[in-house]
C-alpha cells in the first residue's frame, strides 16, 4: 500500500498541510505510518472548502490594526483587534511577513505597542527570521509585567507556555490564546450585528432566486454575537454548519463579490469541532428562503472551555454561565459530557472553569 504524507496530500488538494490534515480528519482516514493515497485521491473536497496557499487579499496588516486600536480606548476591543490580525497571519503563511514590515503607529497605550512588535517578532522567527527593526526600540518593551487575563489559572499557564517574543517584552499570556479554532482567514474590518443581519438578508435574496431553501446553524463568535452578547464585535468570517452546501456556497460567493469580501466570510470550516448533535438556540434570521439559528448556549459553552483560550474566552464563558444561572463547575462537565463525551477534560480547562465561577 502507498502511503502520502500530510505534505503530499496538501499538494495534491492545493491547499496548506494543516488544512490537508484537517480534511483528513473530517473524512476519518486512519494515519498509520502515512495516509493511504487511493484514499486521498478518492476525496472529494466539498465546495465549501477553500485553498489556502493564496494569502486572504483582505488580511489587516499590522499598521492596519494598530490604527483601528488606536480609535478604540478599552482594552478588550483592542485585544479582539489583536486577536483578528493573528487569525488572519495564521491563515496568510509565510505572506504574512509584508503584513508586519512597516512600522505600526503607536497605540498610546504601552501594552499594547509592545504587545504588537512582540507578534511581529513572534511570526518572523516562525520562518527562521529576525524581527523586524522597529520591534526593538525602546518603546515596544515594558518596564513591568503585563499578565493579560487576570485569572489565576491563566497565569500559571502563561508562565509556561508564553512564547519568547512575548516574554522578553513582559507580555505573558498562553500561547493557546495566539491560536484559533477555525480555518478561516480574518477579513475586512469588524462589524456589528446590523450588517451582520444585512449580509443574512443579502445571501436570502441569492436563495431566493435560486428556489432554495437554506439553513444555517452559526457557531463560535458570531453566535455569541447575534443571540448572547449584542455589543461584541466580530468579523465577516463566520463559522457555520449549513444545508444545502453548494448552492449556499455558490450564493456566499456572489455576496462576496458584490460586497468585496472574501469568499469564505460565511463557511463551514468549523464544523469538526462542534457537537454531532449541537442543539438549535434562538431563530436570529428568519426568511421563507433563509432560516438562521444560533448554536445551543450549553454547546457554545462547551465548546470554548475544551478551547481552554482564558483571554479570549473568559467574558463570553461569564457571560454564558451566567445565561444558563450556572455556579457550580460540576454543571459545566455534564455539559460538556452531553456534547462531547469520552472527551478527555485537561487540568487546565478545569482550572478555567474554576476561575470564571469563582469571579
Amino acid at each position: 500500500m502507498e502511503l502520502w504524507t500530510a505534505e503530499q496530500a496538501s499538494r495534491h488538494w492545493g491547499v496548506t498541510p494543516a488544512r490537508a490534515r484537517s480534511i483528513l480528519s473530517s473524512r476519518h482516514i486512519k494515519r498509520v505510518s502515512g495516509y493511504p493515497a487511493d484514499d486521498i485521491r478518492a476525496v472529494t473536497r466539498q465546495q465549501g472548502s477553500r485553498s489556502d496557499l493564496a494569502p486572504p487579499s483582505t488580511a489587516l496588516s499590522l499598521a492596519a490594526t494598530a490604527e483601528a486600536m488606536s480609535e478604540r480606548d478599552d482594552a478588550t476591543t483592542r485585544l479582539r483587534l489583536f486577536f483578528e490580525f493573528t487569525r488572519g497571519a495564521d491563515e496568510a503563511g509565510v505572506s504574512a511577513l509584508p503584513l508586519i514590515g512597516p512600522e505600526p503607529p503607536l497605540v498610546g497605550d504601552l501594552r499594547f505597542d509592545a504587545l504588537l512588535a512582540a507578534q511581529a517578532e513572534h511570526i518572523a522567527a516562525r520562518y527562521g527570521l529576525p524581527g523586524p527593526l522597529w520591534t526593538v526600540t525602546t518603546d515596544r518593551f515594558l518596564h513591568r509585567a503585563w499578565w493579560v487575563s487576570d485569572l489565576p489559572s491563566a497565569r500559571t499557564t502563561a508562565l509556561l507556555w508564553t512564547p519568547a517574543a512575548f516574554r522578553r517584552r513582559g507580555i505573558y499570556l498562553d500561547r493557546l490564546d495566539l491560536t484559533h479554532d477555525g480555518v478561516s482567514p480574518v477579513s475586512q474590518p469588524l462589524f456589528d450585528t446590523t450588517e451582520l443581519r444585512r449580509s443574512f438578508a443579502a445571501l436570502a435574496e441569492k436563495l431566493q432566486r435560486r428556489n432554495v431553501v437554506g439553513h444555517v446553524h452559526v457557531l463560535g463568535g458570531a453566535a455569541m454575537l447575534v443571540a448572547y452578547n449584542p455589543g461584541r464585535t466580530a468579523t465577516r468570517d463566520i463559522d457555520a454548519v449549513f444545508t444545502p452546501n453548494g448552492p449556499i456556497m455558490a450564493a456566499v460567493r456572489e455576496v462576496a463579490a458584490e460586497n468585496g469580501w472574501p469568499a469564505t466570510w460565511l463557511n463551514n470550516q468549523a464544523a469538526m469541532y462542534a457537537a454531532r448533535q449541537p442543539g438549535e438556540g434562538a431563530r436570529v434570521f428568519d426568511h421563507p428562503h433563509l432560516q438562521v439559528v444560533a448554536t445551543s448556549p450549553e454547546h457554545l459553552l462547551a465548546m470554548k472551555v475544551l478551547a481552554t483560550r482564558a483571554v479570549r474566552d473568559a467574558d463570553d464563558l461569564r457571560l454564558l454561565t451566567n445565561h444558563l444561572g450556572i455556579t457550580r463547575a460540576d454543571e459545566v462537565w455534564v455539559i460538556v459530557e452531553r456534547f462531547f463525551p469520552g472527551v478527555e477534560i485537561v487540568p487546565s480547562s478545569r482550572a478555567l472553569v474554576d476561575d470564571v465561577l469563582d469571579g
